[in-house]
């Protein structure tokens, strides 16, 4: 099985920490390859930046189709790109916001609300402590309001899932393993999306740099 994981920003030092977070979820007989978009932002985290980034998240989605791979992965929680993408291609297609939300409510029942960091994305890996211990803050808030599990907002969190999990005795959920391994169980079952959800765009004529 081949999967691509695509990083929607054009930060290249991000591949080193998308590939080691998604190691422990990666089955021996599959490869995992990684790539960037070539055109887009240094990070996610708005309306805007996920717009600029949509039509190259896409454009490496069908590419993917074109050399083979089984399923695609769109590493960045705000799923840039994601509803084009399964328009655009038959094979599956999984973004770690839409891994994380539908998975939540098969382990817990409440859903409260988002929790701000504010920090911006690429603040978030200079202090590793600093932004484990706002994380810690923010989900005893969310507990103490009613939550039962736990999504971790950014896919740049890395490692810090699992100690705030162990930390907080509740699922941590972090959205890029997870859509991994729907991936993965996507292709061994012989299931994609529908193409009465996402049919196919008809051809026109379309103009990228």
């Amino acid at each position: 099985m081949r999967i691509l994981v695509i990083i929607p920003i054009i930060t290249k030092d991000f591949i080193k920490g998308t590939r080691e977070r998604v190691e422990p979820y990666v089955r021996p007989d599959t490869k995992v390859d990684f790539v960037n978009i070539d055109y887009g932002t240094a990070s996610i985290e708005s309306e805007y930046d996920k717009a600029l980034a949509a039509p190259f998240v896409i454009k490496k989605v069908e590419w993917a189709e074109q050399q083979g791979y089984d399923a695609v992965v769109i590493s960045c929680m705000g799923d840039p790109g994601l509803q084009g993408a399964k328009q655009a291609v038959s094979i599956p297609v999984v973004g770690p916001g839409e891994a994380a939300r539908q998975i939540a409510p098969i382990l817990g029942e409440n859903v409260v609300r988002v929790y701000p960091t504010g920090l911006t994305v690429l603040q978030l890996v200079d202090d590793t402590e600093k932004t484990y211990q706002i994380l810690l803050e923010n989900s005893k808030k969310a507990l103490a309001e009613g939550a039962q599990v736990l999504i971790l907002g950014c896919t740049g969190l890395h490692g810090l899932g699992k100690r705030l999990q162990e930390a907080l005795g509740v699922p941590m959920l972090e959205g890029e393993g997870l859509a991994l391994s729907l991936a993965q169980m996507f292709v061994d079952v012989g299931l994609t999306h529908s193409k009465r959800a996402y049919p196919k765009p008809p051809e026109k004529l379309r103009v990228y740099p």
